[in-house]
């Protein structure tokens, strides 16, 4: 049960990192022009994976820039559906995770801890930027939670 929820932790982790570095923020994360070179270019070849499978996006009625903003919006209203509380504990959480990891020595945990500090801080802001869009997304939040936290983590 314990891994399953540290495993669900580090998908968020990863999935709020994500969230962070795919979405334009006044408060963005030190994110180099590599990075963001290869972050869009990924979102740009989702969209054509989709075109070229079923097309699911463009049926939808998006493009890829209409689509790349509608996402971005979405994930950052969910972010503001959140309670602040419920955010710190899962990264307390997953610091206190990481913390007893064996496999790490005590630098690598201070600086992964390090890290997650610094995706805390970017996500509040994305957090701030999605209170517009957090009325619109409320009633899909469970479907999404369930998406990107897991089952491990949905309510």
């Amino acid at each position: 049960m314990a891994e399953r929820r540290f495993a669900a932790m580090r998908r968020l982790a990863g999935a709020l990192a994500l969230a962070g570095m795919m979405f334009d923020s006044p408060h963005a994360l030190a994110l180099t022009a590599r990075d963001a070179s290869a972050v869009v270019g990924l979102i740009e070849d989702w969209y054509e994976r989709d075109a070229a499978d079923k097309g699911l996006i463009g049926t939808a009625g998006f493009t890829a820039d209409s689509w790349k903003v509608a996402l971005g919006e979405t994930i950052r209203g969910f972010l503001a559906t959140m309670p602040v509380a419920e955010l710190d504990a899962i990264f307390v959480k997953l610091r206190n995770a990481i913390s007893g990891m064996r496999e790490l020595t005590d630098a690598q945990k201070t600086e992964t801890i390090a890290a997650i500090d610094e995706e805390v801080e970017g996500l509040m802001a994305l957090r701030a930027e999605g209170d517009p869009f957090a009325d619109v997304v409320r009633p899909l939040t469970p479907k999404i939670r369930s998406l990107v936290l897991g089952p491990a983590m949905a309510r």
